[in-house]
């Protein structure tokens, strides 16, 4: 091979480094111009720009997409609001098969089967018809809403949501309730009833430019639970919780409406709360509270009115036992309305003494107390009052000690009955009826009696404190308990239609109770 040969040769290695592409041809430059070669004219596709536009809406590229279409101005806000409203659902799409073009060609139509996968990893299916056209050698989407969804209209877009099953749960006014409202009664809620949660669906749907839906494209229906309506009043509920907030050792405020049961507030502290929900289900003895179930035994034997001359001395023996009043008080001879507002433990163990066995439980029964009661939402006890065999329990059960025992839930039940006149059935699910309970009326006299006796507490005897309070009635109690060196002080009552129970343990007097009291109606 001689030298010019082998030149030559070099140079035509290097021919494709300086290819370059001019009007559709390829066209290759060697050093010696008089070997160009012309290769055939490359057309151009409408698949791939097709390819393109389902890329970009894959990678969520609004601008990317409305790129490759004919109404760029158009389609990218369209795009875009699309993306958006089908945010957290992910696109996918298959192009199918490109038709035969030819050089005269300048619309085609590809078809898409599009697929969005849900969050819940459903896969919503449709197909779309790709049209392309080509101006000046160059292929782009025909823009139409119809390339995102074939039912979509112009300015309408796709849109998810996700329905919720949740049931809710209400206030007695029809309110959600927030967080952290009544924890005693929304944790026995939870535990008894379940959660409130249901089964969520979703839907599509095609919007208009406001986002309202105009029709719906897919959807899975939720599966609701039933909503509850609880009767819990909330100024009632943040009343009681505030007043028992105040207070150190364990205290707890029970309260209800006499004229239909419902169940308007259950509060308690952080000490009482460490014990349970005591306020439902734990039993105390009633202490002088009580003797509204004592007075209405003796009113009911025929015995006395409330009238009647009682002898009330400082302490007085009745068979074995021995009875104090508090500080040794001593009144005389009083009347039996007057020995109630003084909380004269000398009478009152007496009158009981002077009972057959079964007339306590008898009269107990009359105000709920030992009634078995199904509370939806709520597990609860009333009392224990078993039957006085003899004497000496006769004079203790007078006062509420001894074998009495009763919850603050039971004891605001029988303030209801004095409001009501028959014990009222308790209830805190509206949807859902109380079992349980008779709902017997009081003798209308004892009612009669009994209201003002009760008021007579608080304008002239243990609860004066009260006296301000427009209208409370009650009845204050400090129950010894265990070895009798400490004591519960409680007051229960009503004012108006709301009746309620107050406990604060180990308080060793009614006083800081009926405190309580006054600072959960003072706020009301």
């Amino acid at each position: 091979m001689n030298r010019t040969s082998k030149r030559w040769i070099l140079a035509g290695g290097g021919v494709a480094a300086v290819a370059v592409i001019v009007a559709g041809t390829i066209v290759l430059w060697p050093n010696d111009s008089r070997s160009a070669t012309t290769l055939p004219t490359v057309k151009p596709l409408p698949a791939p720009i097709a390819q393109q536009f389902a890329a970009a809406l894959m990678a969520g590229n609004a601008a990317q997409a409305a790129s490759v279409t004919d109404n760029t101005a158009v389609a990218q806000p369209a795009i875009e609001k699309m993306l958006q409203g089908m945010k957290g659902v992910t696109y996918g799409a298959r192009i199918g098969a490109s038709p035969a073009v030819g050089d005269d060609t300048t619309s085609a139509t590809l078809s898409a089967d599009v697929t969005w996968t849900l969050p819940d990893s459903t896969p919503l299916k449709y197909a779309v018809p790709l049209e392309l056209r080509r101006s000046n050698d160059k292929w782009q989407v025909h823009w139409t809403p119809a390339l995102l969804h074939p039912d979509l209209a112009e300015g309408q877009s796709l849109a998810y949501s996700q329905t919720s099953g949740d049931g809710a749960v209400l206030d007695r006014n029809g309110t959600a309730v927030p967080p952290g409202f009544a924890p005693v009664v929304m944790s026995s809620v939870t535990k008894t009833m379940g959660s409130a949660a249901g089964e969520p669906g979703w839907q599509v749907a095609a919007v208009d430019a406001a986002g309202t839906p105009v029709s719906v494209l897919a959807e899975k229906k939720a599966k609701v639970r039933q909503p509850m309506t609880l009767t819990l009043d909330p100024p009632t509920q943040n009343a009681a919780q505030g007043a028992v907030d105040q207070v150190q050792l364990p205290a707890v405020v029970v309260a209800l409406a006499p004229s239909n049961g419902e169940i308007l507030a259950v509060a308690q502290n952080t000490a009482a709360s460490a014990g349970g929900p005591i306020s439902l289900q734990n039993y105390y003895e009633p202490g002088s509270t009580f003797k509204i179930v004592t007075a209405t035994a003796a009113l009911m034997s025929g015995n006395v009115t409330a009238d009647t001359p009682v002898e009330c001395p400082g302490k007085k023996t009745i068979g074995p036992r021995q009875i104090v009043n508090d500080e040794q008080f001593d009144l005389g001879t009083v009347p039996v309305h007057r020995a109630f507002a003084a909380s004269c433990n000398t009478s009152f163990s007496q009158l009981a003494a002077d009972l057959p066995a079964t007339a306590l439980p008898q009269a107990a029964s009359l105000f709920g107390l030992g009634a078995d009661y199904t509370v939806a939402g709520l597990t609860t006890n009333t009392g224990k009052v078993p039957p006085s065999e003899t004497v000496t329990q006769r004079v203790e059960a007078g006062i509420g000690q001894g074998t009495m025992q009763t919850t603050p839930f039971g004891m605001a039940l029988a303030a209801a009955t004095v409001a009501k006149g028959s014990t009222p059935t308790p209830q805190l699910i509206r949807e859902i009826p109380t079992e349980g309970g008779q709902g017997r009326a009081l003798p209308g006299g004892v009612v009669s009696a009994l209201r003002s006796m009760m008021g007579e507490v608080v304008t002239g005897g243990t609860a004066q404190a009260l006296a301000g309070l427009g209208g409370v009635r009650g009845k204050t109690g400090t129950a010894q308990h265990g070895d009798g060196t400490s004591s519960h002080g409680w007051f229960v009552g009503y004012r108006g239609d709301l009746a309620f129970a107050v406990l604060v343990v180990d308080a060793g007097t009614s006083k800081v109770a009926v405190s309580t009291t006054a600072n959960f109606l003072g706020a009301l």
